[in-house]
Order: structure tokens, then sequence, then C-alpha cells
């Protein structure tokens, strides 16, 4: 009976698996200014909401440029798969949001009823002092945001500055990742990127 036999002199080298551990996409934008116009348009929003669009006017003009619709909506995706992938994005997508959106505060107004600032005047002319009750002043209350910088973002969270700009960091990274992938899939690419500065 014949049998065959296989000489092997060398062995061919063996290529190493190595599972990937960072993936990191190169981008030719700056994220910082696409997040900046997504929180200047959430703002706007709740300013409109709350009718008081006065109080968006009256911003710099920093805070007065703003991403379409669509552009918003693709960048709230972004964000909320942030927030919902791990604690360490939760704290991410914290620390964006009071960076690029802002912190709610609450301001309380008293405006004149009608009728109330002809009365005063009224009452000045003739000379006559009148108390003044509850019911000549509506009471509103409005929403003011402000952004936060990183150093209120350290002292509001309780942890140091490096620490913020690198939860900051890995945020913004998570978000380029996010919408490079939109990109790559459905070949939808966010309008703000045809005006905006590009490195």
């Amino acid at each position: 009976m014949l049998s065959e036999y296989k000489y092997i002199d060398e062995e061919e080298p063996r290529e190493e698996v190595k599972s990937v551990t960072k993936v990191r996409f190169k981008v030719d934008y700056d994220i910082t200014d696409v997040l900046r116009l997504w929180g200047n348009w959430a703002r706007k929003n709740v300013y409109l909401e709350q009718r008081s669009p006065s109080w968006f006017n009256e911003q710099p003009k920093r805070y007065k440029e703003a991403c379409s619709d669509d552009d918003a909506l693709l960048i709230d995706s972004a964000l909320i798969s942030l927030s919902k992938t791990s604690r360490q994005g939760a704290e991410q997508y914290e620390v964006l949001k009071l960076f690029y959106f802002g912190q709610s505060r609450t301001v309380e107004e008293y405006v004149a009823s009608t009728g109330m600032g002809r009365k005063l005047e009224r009452l000045a002319f003739n000379g006559i002092v009148s108390i003044i009750s509850n019911k000549d002043f509506n009471k509103q209350t409005k929403t003011f945001i402000q952004p936060l910088s990183v150093v209120d973002i350290a002292k509001k969270m309780n942890i140091d500055r490096s620490k913020v700009k690198l939860i900051k960091e890995g945020g913004e990274n998570h978000i380029v990742g996010h919408l490079s992938a939109i990109t790559m899939l459905t070949g939808q690419r966010l309008e703000i990127l045809n005006n905006i500065k590009f490195i």
C-alpha cells in the first residue's frame, strides 16, 4: 500500500488577531462648533415655547447662531445614544448638556396687571400715597438657560477640572463616531457642515 507524505519545511507565520479596543474617526470639522450650534438651537426652542423670545435675542451673537431642525434631530439622537450606553456615557452626556445647552434657572417676575400703570400715574399726580396689593401684580415664572464653563461644571459635579475636560472630550469623540457612522450607513450628512469652517 502506498502512503503519501507531506514535508513541511517552513511553517507559515501566523497572524495574531487583536481585538479592537478603540476606534477614532477622523473628521474635517470641529465637533465643538457643531455642538455649540445644537445647544443654541435647543435654548432657542425652550425660549420660544415659553413665549420669551426676547431672552434669546438679548444673548450674545455666539449664542444666536443655530443649526437646522434636521441637524438638531441627528445630534439629539447621538446624545441620547450616548446617555444610554453606560454610566460613563451618562456622565459624558451630562457634561456635554451643561456645557453646550446649559443649566435651567427659574426666574419669577411680577408684572403689573392691566390698568395698574394708569392707577399709579393717577395716584402720583394727585399726591396720594396708596398701598399696592398683590392683586395689582401677576406673578410669572420663566426659565432662563445659561451654558456653564468647565470650572462651573467641575464645581457642580464635585470633581476636578481636568477630569471634566476628559469627560467632555470622550463625549465629543462618541458624538463624532455616531455622526460618522450615520453618514457611512445612510449617507446622511449634517447640513451645518456646509457652512462650518473646516480644519
